[in-house]
Formats: C-alpha cells, structure tokens, sequence
C-alpha cells in the first residue's frame, strides 16, 4: 500500500508540474500576489515531495517542510478554485483543479506514511 501511495503521489506531483509549467508558458504570469504564490507553490512543491519521496532529499526538516508546503498549496488552491467555481473559462480547468487538490493530499498522506515508517522500531 505504501508502495502504490509514493508512487500515485509521485505521478500527481509531476502532473501537477508539467501542467503548471503548461499553463504558465501558454498564459504567462498570474495577477495577483496570491496567484503568483499558488504558481510557484505549485511549481516547487511537488517537485520536493517527489524528491523527498525517492528518499534523494532525507532528514526530518526537509519532509516537515514539504508537509507545510503541501498544507499551503493545498489551502491556496481551494481558495483559488471557491472564487473561480461558478465559471470555469477553458477545458482544463477542471483537470488543473483536481490536480491542485489531489496532489497536495496524496502528497502529505504519502509522507506522513513514509515518516511513520520510519520512525518504527
């Protein structure tokens, strides 16, 4: 199960990247400090949970780190997506959305596992 979580997690977070990176060459930077925020979380999280779920990033302050930087995308992002809700502009939007939930949640599930397993006599 932990094997499937790290390697669902790690899919989503790379999701997350390329179509973050995608949207950011095709519409260029957001307005708004709060917009501009979710983008570079969205950019620089996943690629540390990813890391840091390979095992190539280790130590305790890099995952509690990545669990608050998961935390803040993810309260960014329901933010974000609660004032966008009623009018979805383009086709992906509800693909990003998902994305922006789900990776963050996946994210922090799979390295509270990791930390417990670790932890374990």
């Amino acid at each position: 199960m932990s094997l499937i979580m790290k390697t669902l997690a790690m899919l989503c977070n790379m999701a997350l990247f390329v179509f973050t990176a995608l949207v950011l060459l095709v519409d260029g930077p957001p307005a708004g400090v709060p917009f501009v925020v979710l983008m570079l979380l969205a950019l620089l999280v996943p690629l540390g949970s990813s890391l840091v779920l390979m095992r190539s990033a280790r130590g305790p302050v890099a995952g509690a780190a990545l669990a608050i930087g998961n935390l803040a995308l993810l309260v960014l992002a329901v933010w974000a997506i609660a004032g966008r809700f009623p009018s979805p502009e383009e086709k992906g939007t509800v693909v990003y959305s998902l994305l922006l939930v789900l990776s963050p949640l996946l994210s922090l599930v799979a390295l509270l596992k990791a930390r417990r397993k670790a932890t374990r006599p």
